[in-house]
């Protein structure tokens, strides 16, 4: 229990000092300092800072995967996911501005995949859409919303994501069934072309 409230207690003083200053300004003496704890106890726990800012994201979207709502449409499931993102906005951008970049862009296109796979999969079940075709689907707005978070991400994120998507899911109302519904009538295919998406 303490072992995991200490953990909890660093992941949280990082972030707060990353919403503050960039990475390359945020020291581990500093972090332990802040934390009232000693250096040794937060090598205890981490290697170094890239060891922790992995397990961040790492757990944030194992947060994503556990508070995934079957009652809401995607658009709102895509919001709700994003929260750590839009809640730490500058944390997340001190962070795509440093060597973490590729961390950052990997996170946004998993919280995509969880939201968009778990959405047509539950879509699908009263249809008989083929397997693939859902991958497909899904890889699309996986590739769309997660591209569209990231380049707010690199810009100056002044406009609201949550206004953007919401304004996406009613322009492409109902697309997402009508295309399951338009699976069940193609042919099957040989080319295995699902092995070059990555379902993250």
């Amino acid at each position: 229990m303490a072992k995991n409230y200490t953990k909890d207690l660093i992941r949280k003083e990082f972030i707060n000092l990353l919403n503050k200053k960039t990475l390359n300004n945020v020291t581990v003496t500093e972090l332990a300092r802040n934390c009232s704890i000693e250096r040794k106890t937060f090598y205890y726990h981490y290697e170094n800072l890239t060891e922790l800012v992995k397990e961040i994201f790492q757990e944030e979207l194992l947060v994503v995967v556990d508070e995934f709502n079957e009652t809401l449409s995607w658009e709102d499931s895509f919001v709700l996911a994003a929260k750590f993102i839009l809640e730490n906005k500058k944390a997340i951008k001190h962070l795509y501005q440093s060597d973490y970049k590729d961390d950052v862009e990997k996170y946004v296109f998993s919280i995509a995949g969880e939201i968009m796979n778990k959405y047509v999969d539950l879509l699908s079940e009263d249809t008989k859409a083929k397997e693939v075709d859902k991958r497909l689907i899904a890889y699309f707005y996986q590739c769309a919303l997660s591209s569209a978070l990231i380049q707010w991400v690199a810009t100056d994120m002044k406009s609201d994501p949550a206004i953007m998507t919401e304004r996406i899911g009613k322009l492409m109302d109902g697309n997402i069934l009508l295309s399951l519904k338009r699976s069940e009538n193609l042919e099957n295919i040989t080319d295995n072309f699902t092995q070059y998406i990555d379902l993250v």
